[in-house]
């Protein structure tokens, strides 16, 4: 747990604004784009507490001094502030009413009414904080929507080539019947998933549209918030009520339609005709596509084995590093016994080899025959034969230490870092080291507390961060970064990406792997059998995962499969 900062000498400081509020003087250590405020630590600790705050964006102090004097009013209409009856300024409210009013309306409309204050003694700034708080709540829950629609247009595409795979499956049995069946078919699945996306595309659009207005009104209460008078704040709390009550309605209005989307593309006719050749073919598949929103994914348990030591592995076994080859068998490294294992499908073991280096920690498969072991400072390439035989190709000396390694595409690794001042670097596969462009926690990561992988199709980067109990995704092409806490995430460690690009990630304290969408949105956690589940692989199917775990005395190596 990181130390409490010493209270600073707040002459000619930047003052905590939330303090400021309880009338404490309190020295900002940060400021929040997105809450407009400059807070210290113990107020900016709320960003870590609440999921909804987890996407803020927070800055040095001096870099939020030039966020605010760059902010300006250009987003304000002047006629927000006037009578539309008289074009006079707002001066007083009536309670009875509920209304502004200017000097002329007080002859005019309310000299009857008793409860009329003087807007310049009225505190305004409350009143827009709670609009720019109902706008920040529909912003983050609109954002969930865009990361579902994107999901469901992945699970689209996903499917559609499931279902050509199918055909193909068919084919090998009854080719000629199969091959009209087979154009006809995708013919019809081209147009269902066009004319489905074209509609994915218009929801995005029409949420990115409402999140970008949105966004502009929580402007123009940022900036009257800082230079306008009372009087005029408490007009732009009531002008603009109604406006932000109608955006938090139809954003709630497009998550409640979301939900209950479920559009199927039926192929019975097509079908029919199959069926009437030759109907036994057919009884065991199914021709139709569905378009869903995100749902978590079954592991349905396989086989597991004990790890124990024996005469041929004098120690217990520990393996920190595991990856599937293309054909399912599985790469495990051994540090405790400086050897590598082939598995098949089974579970059951295949060949064993000594490495030549000292505490070998991860492994990835780079092609059908060739696999990478990360050793501190050493990166070991091996040949893997068809007949399970194990060769060493090449060893590339490092200028730092890495720990879990993950393919990010077919030249280069993503490795994570053991003390060094980034905690995750690329690493090609001649052995060149280098950084990626983005900002990551000023911290190195001690052995055991720092895990990576890296989602291929949407150039993401997940981070386990284990002592913190916390997950940083990173997009490596905007460059921002979501950072997920959750009461299912405790001692986040291994990491691999499962179907649909979810995210699966051994939690040791709850003895549970947790399914997370590239979002950031926790799905749901499966339990599996075995203490401190720590190091984990899904194969490039994304149908099988095997997991392992630290436990001493009882370590295993389990199979599960992916429903």
């Amino acid at each position: 747990m990181a130390e409490a900062l010493p209270e600073r000498d707040t002459d000619d400081k930047q003052l905590c604004q939330p303090c400021s509020k309880k009338s404490a003087n309190r020295a900002a250590d940060i400021f929040c784009t997105t809450c407009g405020e400059f807070q210290c630590e113990d107020c900016s600790s709320i960003h870590t507490i609440y999921a909804f705050m987890s996407g803020h964006k927070l800055v040095s102090v001096a870099d939020g001094q030039t966020y605010v004097s760059s902010t300006d009013c250009d987003d304000i209409d002047v006629n927000l502030y006037r009578c539309t009856k008289h074009n006079r300024h707002f001066e007083f409210y009536c309670q009875e009413d509920d209304a502004l009013f200017c000097s002329k309306c007080a002859v005019t409309s309310h000299k009857k009414c008793e409860n009329i204050v003087d807007i310049e003694s009225m505190d305004g700034h409350s009143g827009c904080d709670k609009l720019k708080n109902e706008l920040f709540a529909a912003i983050n829950s609109t954002n969930q929507v865009t990361e579902l629609l994107e999901d469901a247009d992945s699970r689209l595409s996903d499917d559609i080539r499931a279902l050509s795979d199918k055909m193909k499956d068919m084919k090998a049995r009854i080719i000629q019947i199969f091959d009209d069946f087979t154009n006809e078919i995708l013919t019809h699945a081209s147009v269902y998933s066009k004319s489905t996306k074209d509609d994915l595309a218009k929801k995005k659009v029409k949420c990115e549209t409402q999140i970008q207005s949105m966004k502009k009104t929580v402007r123009t209460l940022d900036s009257i918030m800082c230079t306008g008078t009372p009087a005029e704040q408490i007009i732009t709390e009531r002008r603009m009520l109604d406006d932000v009550h109608n955006a938090v309605k139809d954003s709630t209005s497009i998550h409640e339609e979301l939900s209950r989307i479920n559009i199927h593309c039926l192929f019975d006719d097509q079908v029919k005709k199959f069926k009437s050749k030759l109907e036994s073919e057919f009884n065991s598949y199914s021709f139709n596509i569905i378009y869903s929103l995100p749902s978590p994914s079954k592991l349905e348990f396989v086989r597991s084995i004990e790890l124990k030591a024996t005469s041929d592995n004098l120690k217990e076994p520990l393996y920190t590093g595991l990856s599937f080859l293309p054909d399912n068998r599985l790469v495990a490294v051994d540090n405790q016994n400086h050897k590598c294992f082939i598995y098949d499908v089974n579970l059951n073991v295949k060949n064993s080899y000594k490495l030549p280096y000292e505490y070998p920690l991860g492994v990835a498969a780079v092609s059908d025959d060739e696999i990478v072991v990360t050793s501190g400072y050493t990166l070991g390439i091996l040949n893997v034969s068809k007949t399970n035989k194990l060769t060493v190709n090449r060893s590339c000396k490092m200028k730092a230490k890495y720990y879990s390694i993950s393919m990010m595409n077919n030249d280069n690794f993503v490795v994570s870092t053991i003390d060094h001042i980034k905690p995750f670097r690329i690493v090609s596969i001649s052995g060149h080291e280098t950084d990626f462009n983005i900002k990551t926690p000023s911290k190195k990561y001690p052995r055991d507390t720092n895990y990576c992988t890296f989602i291929c199709d949407r150039e993401i980067l997940v981070q386990t961060d284990t002592g913190e109990d916390k997950i940083y995704i990173y997009n490596i092409e905007s460059g921002e970064n979501v950072m997920v806490q959750d009461k299912l995430v405790k001692l986040p460690c291994g990491v691999a990406v499962g179907p649909y690009n979810h995210v699966f990630v051994c939690s040791m304290r709850t003895n549970c792997i947790v399914e997370i969408t590239p979002g950031g949105r926790v799905l749901s956690s499966h339990q599996v059998d075995m203490k401190y589940p720590r190091y984990i692989a899904i194969s490039k199917d994304k149908k099988l995962l095997a997991v392992s775990n630290s436990a001493n005395g009882a370590r295993k190596l389990s199979l599960y499969k992916i429903a």
